[in-house]
């Protein structure tokens, strides 16, 4: 298949476990060495030659629109999505429909896993995998030893199966928040508010549209207090040899 030029991210949530950190300031814009956590997942598409950089904006958008919209990076140029009313993951997906290409990248805008994008866009051998015309997601998939917290994925091959809610720490496989979708996904999307974690992937998944891939990098999310800590001590010094087309106050 022809590699994705597109990649959107989604940067709308609230943050509410994150507390007073997000009152004023979007969860993907808090500091992490220095520059928002956002610039790095950026710094990263922009490396890979992604083309066209879509963010998905909803909680304090402003202040995302206004560092961000309109921005050229390299060879890659961001485009803002508001939604007016929380709308959810896949809501805001859908809001971004005349956007779309046919083939595209999603990140999560609040947690990182170290891997290759062009990796779950490759075709694979005939074992456990989902035929060309059947799939219409993609996931990267993470071992963690304590799925508990994030839900776990249950896999057969690399066909999703089932997705568990939030529960008893267990080492498992979780969603990793690196997706690779087809536009034929926003055909599965209901009525705002609508969640792809909580209603749009469990019933792909259902119906065997939906694969996995574990991968093995380097994982965080900032959503909790002792992550986002853990994120702006480890970070700067792991990925401080990027490119960064990004830079905190400055985009050329």
């Amino acid at each position: 298949m022809l590699m994705p030029r597109q990649c959107a991210i989604l940067v709308g949530g609230r943050g509410t476990r994150l507390g007073s950190a997000t009152d004023n300031t979007p969860k993907p814009l808090l500091d992490v060495g220095g520059r928002p956590f956002l610039n790095l997942l950026i710094d990263r598409a922009v490396a890979l030659g992604i083309a066209d950089i879509l963010l998905l904006c909803g909680y304090l958008a402003d202040a995302i629109v206004v560092r961000y919209h309109g921005k050229k990076l390299g060879g890659s140029v961001i485009t803002c999505v508001t939604e007016k009313q929380a709308a959810g993951t896949a809501g805001a997906l859908a809001l971004a429909a005349p956007y779309l290409d046919e083939t595209f990248f999603l990140l999560n805008g609040d947690s990182l896993l170290d891997m290759d994008l062009m990796a779950l866009a490759v075709e694979s051998g005939p074992d456990g995998q989902l035929p060309n015309d059947q799939w219409i997601g993609r996931l990267a998939l993470r071992h963690v030893e304590d799925a508990g917290r994030f839900g776990a994925v249950e896999v057969q091959g690399e066909r999703i199966v089932r997705f568990t809610e939030r529960g008893v720490a267990a080492p498992g496989l979780i969603n990793g928040g690196v997706y690779l979708l087809r536009r034929q996904i926003l055909e599965w999307i209901g009525t705002a508010p609508c969640s792809l974690e909580r209603d749009v992937f469990p019933e792909l998944a259902a119906r065997g549209h939906i694969g996995g891939r574990r991968f093995d990098g380097f994982f965080i999310d900032i959503g909790v207090p002792e992550d986002l800590e853990r994120a702006r001590r480890l970070l700067p010094t792991r990925f401080a040899d990027n490119g960064h087309y990004c830079h905190a106050g400055r985009h050329d």
